[in-house]
């Protein structure tokens, strides 16, 4: 090819947008074979465009109406693209609308069911409705007919059933009514609203947003088990304030460490130990020429004082007795309990005619037997009470053994002491052994101190080591907490970043309409459920007809090329609208023509679609 067909090809390029694979373009020989090759290009382009319409794609051809409200016998042809139905007020326009979707769903315009009996011709018992529709380039004839109390449906003459109608041709009612009716969706609560747009609205994948996102912040996140970003942001949360609470925690101790540091210790303390031994040998010397005699004797008649040696008395044991006696006691109260219980019981002597009471031998057996009873007890217990006084006797005497031995013993003991304090050493004794215990007192008192001191020491250096630790686990603790508080906000932006994809999405088939479905909460950077919609600033409920009209077709462009699914859409009283953005779908629109008493069909006007 040479260098003039070269520059050709470009402007053709340029001038059509056609291209192919860099290298792979034909050696072209001249300027007629590239205008041939560029026009099959744009031929074959065309068709896959109108393909890819075509997808997804229903049409209405035709409709009759037998019996429907007014209509007694209509038929109606429509436009591929536009058809303008006409009419007067109550001739039956949006009857036509209405026979649409009682045909293909068996309800009115706002997907009300159970109105079949409204809808038939008064004075009439039979109605059909017939649609020639085309989907996805297949045409169906579908009928649904009431005969008598019955409804029939069929598909190309074959017998159907409505789920055949949502499997073939609508497969969700919600979203044909919302595209069908513009003002179906406008009349809908927010909860139901909200549940028909999520059945549409694209899913933004992870991998789509850390596209988007810095590479820092994508992998950063990717590493941390990314999941799920409002369970991630909570995960994140409660990471960070475990770490805070430690590095609080933290801080606190290593207050304690410096105030132990900053301490004041004081000196250590010396005992004068030279002077202790002197006096001990003093106290020694002294000691030796004590009558070491007496103080035995002393300490053998202190110890028998103490402990007397005197027998103590064998006392007889009476346990035996009480038992004895508690047994015999019991045995009393059990034979007299018998005797109360006893019932007589008489019979009449067949000798003599007297009544004879049979249990009175058992009654005198038993009172003897309770005699027998009360003399043994009277035996045990004075015995019991002999053996009890003589058990006293034995211990008084014993007693008064030991107090008349005590009082020979502290006798000599006072003799013995007054002999030891005639003692001539005894006093200087005394005031050493006092000086001694003062002198050991304060070595005690040193030994506690000095140990006290060098137990702070130990504390001081154990502080150093300590502190040195805590501030490398602070350090530690706050790049965690810094990592925490980064990878929340990241989680954040990602779910600022993913909102802003799946808006863009939406935005680009809105005008009017604001749609919000989520919000990012300030406070924590989660996504909330947040569903919010209006139409130039307004909410729905407060809307004009023809802003409701304007809101739903945006709706309805919205569905249409979120999913590629383009039902035809009915606006009733179209007058009421100058102008709208046409989606790029068949329109049928009924208006009011005032003097016109007989439907009248305008399929001559072309619309501008938006363009999908």
């Amino acid at each position: 090819m040479n260098k003039t067909l070269e520059n050709y090809l470009v402007s053709k390029i340029k001038e059509t947008g056609i291209t192919t694979v860099p290298g792979h373009w034909p050696d072209f020989e001249s300027e007629e074979e590239i205008d041939e090759f560029f026009s099959q290009a744009e031929q074959l382009s065309k068709y896959a465009q109108k393909k890819k319409e075509e997808k997804g794609k229903m049409i209405i051809k035709s409709i009759t109406l037998k019996n429907f409200k007014s209509h007694k016998n209509t038929s109606i042809n429509f436009d591929n693209k536009h058809t303008i139905i006409y009419g007067d007020n109550g001739i039956g326009k949006t009857s036509i609308g209405e026979a649409i979707t009682w045909c293909l769903t068996g309800a009115n315009l706002f997907a009300t069911e159970n109105v079949t009996n409204k809808l038939v011709t008064i004075g009439k018992n039979e109605m059909s409705v017939t649609l020639v529709v085309e989907k996805d380039g297949k045409e169906y004839e579908i009928k649904r007919a009431k005969k008598k109390n019955e409804i029939e449906i069929t598909i190309n003459g074959i017998k159907s059933t409505q789920m055949d109608i949502y499997i073939q041709l609508i497969q969700d009612k919600d979203i044909f009514f919302t595209i069908f009716n513009p003002l179906y969706f406008t009349t809908l609560a927010p909860r139901d609203a909200k549940a028909v747009l999520y059945k549409v609205l694209p899913e933004v994948s992870d991998e789509e947003v850390f596209k988007e996102l810095p590479q820092e912040i994508a992998e950063k996140l990717k590493r941390n088990n990314f999941t799920n970003p409002n369970t991630f942001i909570e995960r994140q949360r409660e990471i960070l304030k475990d770490l805070e609470e430690g590095l609080l925690k933290s801080e606190g101790n290593i207050e304690v460490y410096r105030q132990i540091l900053n301490a004041k210790i004081p000196e250590m303390k010396t005992f004068n130990e030279a002077k202790l031994k002197e006096l001990e040998a003093q106290l020694l010397e002294l000691q030796k020429n004590q009558n070491v005699e007496i103080e035995k004797e002393l300490a053998v008649l202190k110890e028998q004082y103490k402990n007397p040696p005197i027998e103590k008395p064998q006392l007889k044991d009476t346990s035996v007795l009480q038992k004895a006696r508690e047994e015999l006691l019991q045995e009393y109260k059990n034979v007299q309990q018998q005797i109360k219980n006893l019932t007589p019981q008489y019979i009449t002597c067949s000798k003599c005619g007297n009544k004879i009471d049979i249990t009175q031998k058992e009654k005198q057996h038993l009172l003897l037997k309770l005699q027998e009873i009360k003399e043994k007890g009277t035996k045990v217990s004075a015995e019991l009470k002999a053996t009890v006084e003589e058990n006293e006797k034995l211990k008084k005497e014993y007693e008064e053994k030991i107090e008349k031995y005590k009082k020979t013993v502290l006798a000599k003991i006072k003799k013995l002491e007054a002999a030891l304090n005639t003692n001539t050493n005894k006093e200087k004794i005394q005031q050493i052994m006092q000086q001694i215990e003062s002198l050991r007192f304060e070595e005690k008192e040193v030994i506690s101190h000095n140990e006290a001191v060098k137990a702070l020491l130990m504390q001081k250096e154990e502080a150093k080591k300590n502190i040195r630790e805590v501030e490398k686990e602070i350090n530690a603790v706050k790049e965690q907490i810094n990592e925490a508080k980064t990878l929340i906000e990241y989680a954040k932006a990602f779910n600022a970043k993913k909102l802003e994809l799946e808006a863009a999405k939406i935005n680009k088939y809105l005008n009017k309409v604001s749609l919000q479905l989520w919000k990012i909460v300030q406070s924590t950077g989660e996504v909330k459920d947040d569903f919010k919609i209006l139409y130039d600033g307004k909410e729905f409920g407060i809307l004009s007809y023809s802003e409701r009209i304007k809101a739903g077709l945006e709706i309805a462009n919205l569905i249409m090329g979120l999913t590629d699914i383009k039902f035809p859409i009915f606006i009733d009283n179209a007058e009421s609208i100058t102008a709208y953005t046409v989606p790029n779908t068949q329109i049928l629109e009924a208006r009011v023509k005032e003097g016109v008493k007989a439907i009248e069909v305008d399929t001559s006007q072309d619309l501008v679609f938006a363009g999908l």
